[in-house]
């Protein structure tokens, strides 16, 4: 394999100055591994070039991944291939050729006044196009959906059980942005929608999508198939904007051109569509998984200690698992329950402090109001509580 096949790092001169061959190779043989499906085996190579960062939010997905094994639920599978998708970068196929048109597509139309305040600043241009390569919803949005990079993706570079594992994944083209008004959570791990558009409410697979809606409810995003019965989802964690923002785009003939407007005019921030805290398994995002399992008087001190480089995130989902246990969460809280036990630091923690003989049905309940892969992850608390007596 090429050393072209690299990802953005390699525009990094930091990073890239620091790569040998023989790093370079392993990237690739990563890169191979994860098209393949195989997360063990890409995060096995990948922590093991010295140059990268062990806390890259791409690290710290694959870690996530290869905790739960092979047995991943459909809609997980294809929220990776679409997430491939967007990372990959080959020079030689019309997949790279895509995500470059993509990505200058949403530098100078949506992203222009993070590089105009980089020129003004002295700072490097280089990096504000990989941060928004890594983390612009935007960019995602236009090069999965817009330009057809996910099936694209598909038909030319997934290999293995990434492929075999497409079909859901396909049946997502063709999906509409639109706007949406988020509604309560409903037993069942099912969520209220609002489709704006179709002026109509639906339940969908609830992976936890009101936690990032904001106070009101109003967000982007688009509805796909589940591959959970006839449960639809939000493709990736959906966006929180104002309610006329989400009305205008449900309603506009071309969805992007409302954006555009509405982030000229100031009615958006560009910077609000930027995702540090990417997320595959779950709608909570890592910050909200932050915020929520971290009392109010320390969410200052503890968010800081995360910007410091300190890793909160597992210790914030631990709070929460410990909060579930003890009886101090209300059942509408499921799918924050889920994104905790996701965290594989949490998990650990959890199966060493707080399973305890007599909590199987405590455990048990908890795994009966969420999905797969979470759904399994609680369930093995159960068990381990029941060994405990």
């Amino acid at each position: 394999m090429s050393r072209n096949l690299t990802p953005g790092f390699r525009r990094l001169p930091r990073v890239a100055d620091r790569m040998t061959a023989a790093h370079f190779d392993l990237v690739a043989q990563s890169l191979a591994a994860e098209r393949s499906g195989d997360a063990a085996r890409a995060l096995e190579l990948h922590a093991s070039v010295p140059a990268l960062n062990l806390r890259s939010r791409h690290h710290v997905l694959l870690t996530q991944l290869a905790s739960l094994g092979d047995e991943l639920p459909d809609w997980v599978w294809a929220r990776w291939i679409a997430y491939q998708a967007a990372r990959c970068e080959d020079p030689d196929t019309e997949t790279g050729t895509m995500q470059r048109l993509a990505l200058k597509y949403a530098m100078e139309t949506f992203h222009d006044d993070q590089l105009a305040d980089c020129h003004a600043d002295g700072g490097d241009p280089v990096r504000v196009v990989s941060r928004v390569l890594g983390e612009s919803w935007l960019f995602h949005q236009v090069l999965v959906h817009e330009m057809g990079g996910l099936g694209r993706f598909v038909d030319e570079v997934a290999t293995g059980r990434l492929a075999q594992h497409s079909a859901l994944a396909r049946s997502w083209a063709g999906a509409r942005l639109s706007g949406f008004l988020v509604g309560p959570s409903l037993p069942g791990g099912r969520l209220c929608v609002e489709d704006l558009a179709a002026g109509s409410w639906a339940e969908v697979l609830d992976l936890g999508a009101r936690a990032n809606a904001g106070d009101g409810g109003w967000v982007l995003g688009r509805l796909v198939p589940s591959g959970v019965g006839k449960l639809m989802m939000f493709d990736s964690p959906p966006v929180a904007v104002p309610e006329p923002v989400a009305r205008d785009v449900a309603a506009a003939p071309q969805p992007w051109t409302r954006i555009k407007e509405a982030l000229d005019a100031g009615d958006l921030v560009d910077r609000d569509f930027m995702r540090p805290d990417y997320e595959l398994v779950t709608d909570v995002l890592g910050l909200e998984l932050l915020s929520i399992g971290t009392a109010p008087a320390d969410l200052e001190r503890v968010t800081a200690q995360l910007r410091s480089g300190r890793d909160e995130i597992p210790r914030a989902a631990f709070r929460i698992l410990r909060r579930a246990v003890d009886g101090g969460m209300p059942d509408s809280d499921a799918p924050h329950v889920a994104a905790a036990v996701l965290q594989p630091g949490a998990r650990v923690d959890a199966r060493r402090m707080l399973v305890r003989e007599g909590q199987y049905d405590v455990w048990a309940r908890w795994a009966s109001l969420v999905h797969p892969p979470a759904r399994g992850l609680l369930l093995d608390l159960a068990e381990a509580s029941r060994a405990a007596g």
